[in-house]
């Protein structure tokens, strides 16, 4: 809450906007934001790790290569992807509850929350169980045996959730917009 020194030079309805918002302490907001950079850049790195995992096991035609490439897809899949993914996106949303921005008051800001919610569901429901599938289903595989994937499915993912991180981005040092009806 706010002391009336801080709401001083304000009009009455900004000192009870700001009232309202209750913005985080500043120690809290830079810790937070530190944890929100590192695991939006992780998902981003992993991604890209991604990518090139499933680029090698779609060129190699060396069956131990495509059978190492399932294994170490199906590792960040158990391990990285649900970690980092609901990181980025709570970091975010307490990011946005608790400064200025809010969370709907900026157009820029639930954009980008509306994509990062669809990313999150998307490596959480889809990605990830079908990148456990396809390493499982390699495990099965006989070691010299090259096996059939889908190049589409491999390649894809990647390709979109890097097309909307990069999107991400972009809104959160461009800004742009304005604002909601809800924020005016």
């Amino acid at each position: 809450m706010t002391t009336d020194s801080e709401t001083a030079g304000r009009t009455p309805a900004r000192a009870k906007q700001a009232r309202r918002t209750a913005p985080m302490p500043p120690p809290v907001r830079k810790t937070v934001l530190v944890l929100h950079v590192i695991a939006a850049v992780g998902w981003l790195g992993v991604t890209f790790a991604n990518v090139a995992l499933g680029a090698t096991l779609l060129t190699t035609n060396d069956p131990q290569v495509q059978h190492a490439m399932f294994r170490a897809l199906g590792v960040v899949a158990d391990f990285v992807l649900i970690p980092i993914a609901w990181t980025a996106f709570l970091t975010g949303l307490l990011l946005a509850l608790g400064t200025k921005w809010g969370l709907i008051r900026h157009k820029w800001v639930l954009t980008k929350f509306l994509l990062t919610t669809l990313v999150v569901l998307l490596t959480t429901f889809s990605l990830v169980p079908g990148l456990k599938s396809e390493r499982d289903a390699a495990e099965i595989a006989a070691a010299d045996q090259l096996l059939v994937t889908d190049p589409n499915s491999m390649i894809s993912a990647g390709v979109v959730s890097t097309t909307i991180y990069t999107i991400c981005v972009l809104l959160s040092i461009v800004k742009p917009w304005g604002r909601t009806r809800w924020g005016r």
